[in-house]
């Protein structure tokens, strides 16, 4: 019995154990959701509204009002000569004259140096003279004989056609006494003959042509009157049969060039004696260049690199540049690529003058940029305008400058600021303008435009308000 009642008490106790614990953790349970009702209340009706204004949009606006406007982009720039080379020998040798120093003004095709060659400017003389001949015998072919040549082929052609019929026929003896008496004659006549034109030879006019053709009718008379007296002392071989025969032939074919001109085989070959000559010239030419520097263009000598007597190559002796129109080599970051073109003007500040600007206009733009200290950059190139003051002109090349591109200029236009414009399309904008504190959209025409302002060339007036955007404020 004592051990039953034992075992209930044990129960009971822990019966009223577990009760007391469901009473603690619901009653811990009621005040945690107590807390975090009174937490929300408490964010909901007291901090919250706390924290909560009420916010008003602003317009923000600007006056349309009239200014300058001026796009520049800045870069970098060199000076160089308007055209600049260097001058060498073809070919090496000893230097015989150099005939300019630095500094000297010079003309195209002066002679600036000179290499030890006799025979070249000989050998350009002879190819001149041969081309002359070739030329002269060309003319002869191709022009029209005048009476005087007809008359004296003529002439040789019966000379030798006599000849040759007293060499087949022989002489008689009467023929031989006259054929003695005209030889007698004609020599007289041929020594007067030569004494006349030995007086005049010198002459170039009608009466030394004139006498000339008097001592060749004497020498053909002489000679015919010669061969009649051969003739008639001895009789005729075949081999002066021969000889006359092709005198007659020889006579006959110069008679009939006369008569019907050249040939077309003997044109022709006239004319290749002409080209062949000409390229003997050239090729002449060709080799006196070779020792001699001329100038291609006028301007100054700014380098000599050796002296007469010095052994020479094919490097640069001397240097030539072309002052008179100064260039500026300029360069700009290739974000500024929309912002010079052939026609801008420039401003360039020397380094060494950082006292006086200097103007111009870009005459290039490189059409491939190039690599400046590892960037893409654009390269172009200016015209550099004379002062009026040019005591210091030329400028010496290779001098380094800060250069301004102006893209476009306006001057007293209507401007807006560019945060009012809003692209409708590529080239085309509005803007918001204020009428009775309401915006109202109106498309506008732009100009002028840099990365603040923006030129407005029609759509607004001056004084008018423009919206630059919205603004939240308290």
């Amino acid at each position: 019995m004592d051990g039953d009642w034992a075992g209930e008490e044990r129960m009971s106790a822990v019966s009223a154990l577990f009760r007391d614990r469901r009473v603690v953790i619901v009653t811990v349970l009621a005040v945690v959701a107590l807390l975090a009702a009174g937490g929300g209340w408490y964010y909901y009706t007291q901090y919250l509204p706390g924290q909560t204004v009420d916010e008003e949009e602003t317009i923000q606006t600007a006056k349309v009002r009239r200014g300058n406007l001026i796009v520049v982009a800045g870069g970098s720039g060199t000076l160089v000569p308007n055209a600049e080379v260097d001058l060498s020998f073809s070919s090496g040798g000893r230097l015989a004259e150099v005939l300019v120093e630095v500094g000297d003004q010079v003309q195209a095709g002066h002679v600036l140096a000179l290499l030890e060659d006799t025979d070249a400017q000989s050998q350009v003389t002879q190819a001149e003279i041969n081309l002359r001949l070739a030329e002269l015998q060309l003319s002869e072919l191709t022009g029209t004989p005048d009476a005087a040549d007809l008359a004296a082929a003529q002439f040789r052609l019966t000379s030798a056609q006599e000849a040759l019929e007293d060499l087949l026929n022989g002489p008689s003896a009467q023929e031989l006494i006259i054929a003695q008496a005209d030889l007698a004659t004609v020599e007289k006549q041929l020594q007067q003959a030569q004494s006349a034109y030995d007086r005049v030879s010198w002459r170039s006019d009608a009466a030394s042509s004139s006498q000339a053709m008097d001592l060749w009718s004497a020498t053909a008379a002489y000679d015919k009157a010669k061969a009649n007296y051969d003739m008639a002392v001895a009789d005729a071989s075949e081999e002066q049969i021969a000889a006359a025969q092709a005198s007659v032939a020889q006579a006959q074919s110069n008679l009939n060039s006369l008569l019907h001109g050249a040939s077309a085989e003997d044109l022709e070959a006239a004319q290749l004696s002409v080209e062949q000559a000409r390229a003997n010239l050239a090729s002449a030419q060709v080799q006196m260049e070779e020792t001699v520097i001329v100038a291609p263009f006028s301007g100054t000598i700014t380098a000599v690199t050796a002296s007469p007597g010095e052994m020479v190559g094919t490097g640069a002796l001397v240097t030539l540049a072309d002052l008179s129109q100064l260039l500026v080599e300029l360069y700009l970051d290739e974000t500024d690529l929309d912002l010079i073109a052939v026609g801008y003007e420039v401003e360039v500040l020397f380094d060494a003058l950082p006292d006086e600007i200097f103007t111009g206009q870009v005459v290039r733009v490189d059409p491939v940029l190039v690599q400046m200290e590892g960037a893409p950059t654009i390269q172009a190139l200016a015209t550099l305008e004379q002062p009026e003051d040019n005591s210091r002109w030329p400028l010496p090349g290779g001098l380094n400058a800060s250069v301004e591109v102006f893209a476009g200029r306006a001057e007293n236009v209507l401007l807006v600021p560019v945060e009012a414009l809003r692209e409708l399309a590529p080239g085309q904008y509005a803007v918001m303008v204020m009428v009775d504190g309401e915006p109202q959209m109106r498309q506008v025409e732009v100009g002028l435009m840099d990365y603040a302002y923006a030129e407005i060339v029609s759509g607004l007036e001056q004084g008018d308000q423009v919206s630059t955007g919205i603004l939240g404020t308290e």
